[in-house]
Parts: C-alpha cells; sequence; structure tokens
C-alpha cells in the first residue's frame, strides 16, 4: 500500500490536541475541546451513570465511525465520487479480562452510488490502516474487519 498521500498539507492532522475534562458531580463529566466546544460524559448506567448522555466507550466509537466516514468521503472525492448514502456500523467484542480492551471490531459500510469493488476496496484500506488515525489505532491493538455493501 503506497503511504504518499497528495492532499494539500491544510488536510493534514499533525497538529498536538488538548483536551480540559472536569467533574461535574456524580458520574458525571465535562470535556472542552481546544475550539472551546463543550462534550458531556457520563459514566455507563452499570458503574453509576444515569443512560442521558453517551458515556466514553459510546463516544470512543462514535470517533471511530465518525473519522472513518470523514475519510472515505474525502477519499472518493477526491477521485471526483459522492456516495448518496455512507452507512458505518461496527461491532465489537471486549476482551475478558482487564485492561478490558477489544478482541475484534467488525465494519459494515454500506454506500449507495455508482462505485466499483476496486474503487471502494482501495479506499477502505487505505481509510483503516493510514488515513483514519483512529481506525489505525485501534487496528494496532485489535482484530480490525470489515466489509462493504454498494446498494
Amino acid at each position: 500500500m503506497n503511504t504518499e498521500i497528495s492532499w494539500d498539507p491544510a488536510r493534514m492532522e499533525f497538529k498536538p490536541v488538548t483536551m480540559t475534562v472536569v467533574h461535574d458531580g456524580g458520574m458525571s463529566f465535562s470535556a472542552t475541546t481546544s475550539t472551546g466546544l463543550t462534550i458531556p460524559i457520563d459514566a455507563h448506567v452499570h458503574l453509576g451513570g444515569k443512560g442521558k448522555i453517551p458515556n466514553p466507550i459510546d463516544y470512543l466509537f462514535a470517533s471511530l465511525g465518525g473519522c472513518i466516514g470523514i475519510k472515505i468521503l474525502l477519499d472518493l472525492g477526491d477521485k471526483g465520487l459522492a456516495p448518496e448514502l455512507l452507512k458505518i456500523e461496527t461491532n465489537a467484542i471486549r476482551k475478558q479480562d482487564l485492561p478490558a480492551t477489544f478482541e475484534s471490531v467488525h465494519h459494515i459500510i454500506t454506500l449507495t452510488g455508482a462505485f466499483s469493488d476496486e474503487i471502494i476496496s482501495d479506499t477502505l484500506e487505505k481509510t483503516m490502516k493510514l488515513l483514519c488515525p483512529i481506525a489505525a489505532i485501534f487496528g494496532e491493538t485489535a482484530k480490525m474487519t470489515w466489509e462493504y455493501r454498494i446498494l
């Protein structure tokens, strides 16, 4: 796989990440990004959370799916293509010991549009292993697989 990316340097993601997390009481927290956005966080219900806002694992997988989706759109856009529908479903199995990271993570990517198998296969391979840093991290710690469906 070619690791050269012909993107404009402005699209590269080499800036440091800063985040501040503050305890709000109970099992709730607020994370504030470097741009001032606030993200509410709660513990999972079985850990004392109220179940009304996402827990850290929810955010982790939302970030993973969002990163994959963004990078798919960017790569297809560079090829002059845009899906009418893009859906990423993720199923993950946790390890049964500590740390309870993930044994496997499987994605089902559904697209609607006139795409060849070759183009989608190439885009997904690059997205999962090179373009999406969150997917690359998961790929280092778990068996990560994917499949796609073109409707």
